[in-house]
């Protein structure tokens, strides 16, 4: 009966006093709210890869290299190398390619329509690796003569519905195919849980490679995976397969065995969030991890702080309640118990707010992240159970300070409806301390909102060294010996001002090849240089600055695109080059011989940014050539002209190359696509900093009602003594701003080598300035101040008669 009494007691407080009861709700259902989507964002990152059955056996095979100026990992090995490991260890259960990829098919071959899909490729060793659910039809079985495709439920029922789609025949159309490719479907799989990084609309399934590893420390790269037997010891095999690797390498000349890569073994479930390979699509970062999870504690202990400084100042109001229940025999644990009883009902209602809430947003979060969830509260049940575990530990925990306050007043004082020296001094202190710990973390995170802000804004502003306002791409295809005819008819379209045959499009890699040269100070050590192939209009196209010397004409060395990839060994080439290249190779003369490059510069140009600001400027030279059997096409449009001249490609192209797809770049586009992940974060970082505010801005609330309450007769007593509302004011902010400029300081160090640490990552980038702190300061200053202004001139209006009545 005491607990049911409790709770009727703890309704009426909370309808009584509603003022107070919205706001501990809302600040509550804010933070809840805001702590489950956070929470589930971080619990769904961390679950990458974790369903497959053989999780802790599958490993991707990364390559270490280790030639000076090449140093690094990169995700993929010689073709084979996993089925020569699969052959020479034991411990090797199953090996194969898989790596992603995306297509377009034609559902009808004489369709002009296509339809994308994002695909795995892999050979039919992956069915012994990876478990996918089968649905229909016989995938395992290879058929030769044909492209074998398994599609997922959900494309089958978008694109087959009402009937099976096995047996059918679909058509791939490339860039790189003079006419479409038949496909057949030959099964099909469970939806591809979105938390993995081989997310994709089905498989492409080819039958394993036959060449062999080879044996002169070269080859072609391939993304593979292999299967470990349980309980191999990583480490040691990982020693015995470089081991097996250097002598297997038996044809190497010396000069290669001098640079033989090593290789490495990552956890499939490492490899989303601990990769940084640029062709992984799908990937995340450990580091937000860690942030989101401590954005969502902050949120958490913020709306606790909220609470507990609101139940704090409400319980003023209540000491005459507490001395008659002590008077009528009520003891201290009966009155901690009413006060639990009371913070259990809010973190309830608010827990049943934030929930709704929390459904409401899930649809609209995917939206931001560009992907599902798989990690849903409400659809797993152990997960809710924990919800409702922390929701009632936080209500016992964060009504503790208010219950064990409010028990303890004397009853002398509190029939008299005084706090008396019966309050433990050390209250006052405790709540400042709380509000002051709010507006640490609000410091925080504002001045990381303006650090990546204006991060974004430098790069968006920086000076890349080359025009990439108005210059549209045509992506890499194969030319099929039109390429000529192609731009000569593109230049013809009218809004067109030049044209490109291009092995390079600005961010999509740093060159068309790299060269390793001997460092002309050093002879024993080497510099990577870049080397960007081109035709005689490219620096047109792209408005590269000339400094000195010429730029490309048409007396310039002709060589066939097969010769290309040797000019750089072979055939002394006119070339430009950047002026960094210049200075770090020493050259001196332009139009002679450079004899370790083994090509002669003509014009030295400007440094240009060819991939994102996060990469330092790397030596870089253009070369020419007139004949690609690959290219991609750039060219530079006059503004407003954009509508007539894709119509005209449009046209031009279907005559060309109709059965290649068809795809559009805005240079300029393709180079913000580089920093969607910083545009996230400053988005990210500025929601929380209004939420944290919201939250700071209830705790300075709290706090000031329960100052304004404690000495409403000090304000009568001043109003009648003629201190106008500003001097009252005055009177009350000073301890506000001092709470803020303590958090400043504290916050200050905190955030400088946090955001030092994150502009790390950019080798070109802001410095952090005074004013940055100092506008975070101002920021929460002001915020205080509007609201104890707030409230405190809501308090003067207070008739000193009623005021000083009891006196």
């Amino acid at each position: 009966m005491m607990w049911r009494n409790n709770i009727k007691i703890a309704w009426r407080t909370l309808m009584k006093d509603r003022t107070y009861s919205i706001i501990n709700i809302f600040g509550l259902t804010i933070g809840l709210a805001s702590c489950m989507l956070v929470g589930t964002v971080v619990l769904d990152e961390v679950s990458y890869d974790k369903f497959w059955k053989n999780k802790n056996q599958l490993f991707r095979i990364l390559t270490v290299e280790t030639s000076a100026g090449m140093e690094g990992k990169t995700e993929s090995a010689y073709m084979n190398l996993g089925a020569g490991l699969k052959e020479n260890f034991p411990e090797v259960e199953a090996a194969g390619k898989i790596t992603k990829a995306t297509y377009n098919f034609r559902l009808d071959e004489r369709s002009s329509d296509a339809i994308q899909m994002n695909l795995i490729q892999a050979d039919t060793n992956v069915w012994d690796m990876l478990d996918f659910p089968i649905l229909e039809g016989k995938p395992e079985t290879y058929v030769a003569g044909v492209g074998n495709l398994v599609i997922s439920q959900g494309f089958s029922k978008a694109n087959f519905p009402n009937e099976s789609p096995i047996g059918k025949v679909i058509h791939l159309v490339s860039p790189y195919l003079s006419e479409s490719r038949p496909f057949l479907i030959t099964g099909v799989i469970e939806d591809i849980p979105s938390n993995t990084y081989l997310r994709a609309d089905g498989i492409q399934i080819s039958a394993p490679s036959t060449t062999e590893l080879n044996s002169e420390g070269w080859g072609y790269y391939e993304e593979q995976m292999i299967l470990l037997k349980a309980q191999t010891d990583l480490p040691a095999f990982k020693e015995k397969v470089n081991t097996w690797y250097s002598n297997y390498t038996t044809d190497a000349s010396e000069e290669a065995k001098k640079r033989l890569p090593t290789f490495d073994f990552q956890p499939i479930e490492d490899i989303y969030l601990k990769s940084e390979f640029a062709s992984q699509a799908v990937k995340g970062s450990q580091s937000n991890v860690y942030l989101f999870s401590g954005i969502a504690f902050l949120l958490l202990l913020i709306a606790c702080i909220n609470f507990i400084n609101l139940s704090a100042a409400r319980s003023i109001n209540r000491i005459r309640e507490v001395g008659v229940r002590k008077v009528l025999g009520a003891g201290k644990k009966q009155l901690i118990s009413q006060f639990l009883n009371e913070s259990l009902l809010f973190f309830l209602i608010a827990g049943l707010l934030a929930s709704s809430v929390y459904a409401l947003s899930l649809v609209h979060l995917e939206r931001f992240l560009g992907h599902d969830l798989e990690v849903n509260l409400f659809e797993n049940g152990r997960l809710l159970i924990i919800f409702v575990a922390i929701v009632i530990s936080l209500s016992v925990l964060a009504g503790l300070y208010p219950a064990w306050m409010v028990s303890g007043f004397a009853v002398s004082n509190s029939l008299k409806n005084r706090i008396g020296i019966g309050m433990n001094t050390s209250v006052p202190v405790i709540r400042k301390g709380l509000v002051a710990i709010q507006f640490v973390f609000a410091i925080l995170v504002l001045i990381g909102t303006v650090t990546v802000w204006t991060q974004m804004n430098y790069m968006e502003k920086k000076d890349l060294g080359f025009d990439a306002s108005h210059v549209l791409s045509l992506p890499s295809f194969a030319t099929d010996g039109k390429a000529d005819a192609l731009k000569q008819k593109i230049a013809q379209i009218s809004g067109v001002e030049h044209v490109s045959l291009s092995r390079w499009v600005p961010t999509k890699g740093a060159a068309s090849m790299t060269k390793q040269i001997i460092a002309p100070d050093d002879p024993d050590q080497s510099i990577q240089v870049n080397y960007i192939i081109g035709d005689l209009d490219l620096p047109k196209v792209l408005g590269f600055n000339l400094i000195e010397g010429r730029s490309f004409g048409e007396q310039e060395l002709n060589f066939s695109d097969s010769q290309a990839e040797e000019t750089a060994e072979k055939v002394p080439s006119n070339v430009l080059m950047t002026a960094s290249t210049a200075d770090l190779l020493n050259v001196k003369e332009l139009g002679a011989l450079e004899s370790n490059l083994e090509a002669i510069p003509i014009g030295i140009i400007e440094d240009f940014h060819s991939i994102s600001l996060r990469e330092p400027i790397k030596p870089t030279l253009i070369m020419t050539g007139n004949e690609f059997n690959y290219a991609s096409v750039l060219i530079k449009l006059q503004e407003g002209k954009e509508g007539q001249v894709l119509s005209g490609i449009n046209t031009i192209w279907s005559e060309i190359y109709s059965e290649k797809p068809l795809k559009f770049e805005w240079v300029d586009e393709l180079v913000n696509k580089q920093y969607e992940k910083e545009q996230t974060q400053a988005q990210l970082f500025t929601f929380f900093s209004v939420l944290m505010l919201i939250l700071a801005a209830l705790g300075v609330f709290g706090l000031v009602v329960h100052a304004t309450e404690q000495r409403v007769k000090e304000i009568g007593v001043r109003k009648v003594l003629g201190a106008s509302a500003g001097n009252i004011v005055q009177l009350f902010s000073m301890d506000y701003m001092k709470l803020v400029g303590i958090a400043l300081i504290i916050a200050s160090p905190i955030a400088w080598q946090g955001m030092n640490t994150w502009l790390d990552g950019f080798a070109y980038k802001i410095s952090l300035q005074w004013w940055m702190f100092a506008g975070a300061g101002m920021v929460a200053a002001v915020l205080a101040l509007i609201t104890v202004i707030v409230r405190v001139l809501w308090t003067t209006r207070i008739n000193p008669v009623n005021s000083l009545r009891s006196e």
